[in-house]
């Protein structure tokens, strides 16, 4: 069989056509793409809440072993006094009680009208509840307290006194600023 110079020249050409190209010699990376629905976001940040939550408990406990403890103070016993020196000890009297206001009576009434011309100190104007339960607790004070009407039906006035003169509403004062609470002073009518 005799094959021409032109048609093995057409058998190269068409084998050449056959066969691939060539793959280069560095191999390209396949690209990859993640995508997360809602479930795989909220799997993930339930993870991710898990282990900073055992973060957060291992540097609690770290922190807490690392704090110096307290120890248990051992009372030393106390050295036996010098026979040769007396030791007196002298008390200074105990001031005498100092009385913040008359006492209320008893029977005085929670609800009371103020006397026109008089001075009081008013701790609020509040409803009717809540005013009874302040004048009981500065009654319980020692304070002369009562409910008076407000300005309207709906809200009375928490006042203590009447106080008689400047010495007394000091010492009123000063008891209910050590309370810790704000007044002001009030002359009636008003």
């Amino acid at each position: 069989m005799m094959v021409s110079i032109l048609e093995l020249q057409h058998r190269s050409e068409a084998a050449e056509e056959a066969v691939p190209e060539a793959v280069p010699d560095s191999p390209e990376k396949p690209e990859f793409e993640f995508v997360l629905g809602r479930r795989q976001v909220a799997s993930v940040m339930f993870v991710f809440t898990i282990v900073l939550m055992i973060c957060v408990a291992a540097s609690y406990l770290a922190g807490k072993s690392m704090a110096p403890r307290a120890q248990a103070q051992v009372a030393d016993p106390a050295p036996a006094p010098a026979p040769s020196q007396a030791v007196t000890v002298v008390r200074e009297p105990d001031p005498p009680p100092v009385v913040l206001m008359q006492e209320a009576a008893p029977e005085a009434p929670i609800f009371a009208e103020a006397k026109n011309g008089s001075v009081y100190i008013q701790m609020g104007a509040v409803e009717k509840g809540v005013a009874a339960i302040f004048a009981e607790g500065l009654r319980k004070r020692g304070l002369d307290a009562f409910v008076a009407p407000g300005p309207s039906e709906k809200i009375f006035r928490v006042l203590i006194g009447p106080l008689a003169d400047p010495a007394a509403y000091a010492r009123a004062k000063d008891t209910v600023d050590k309370i810790g609470l704000a007044t002001f002073a009030r002359k009636y009518p008003n």
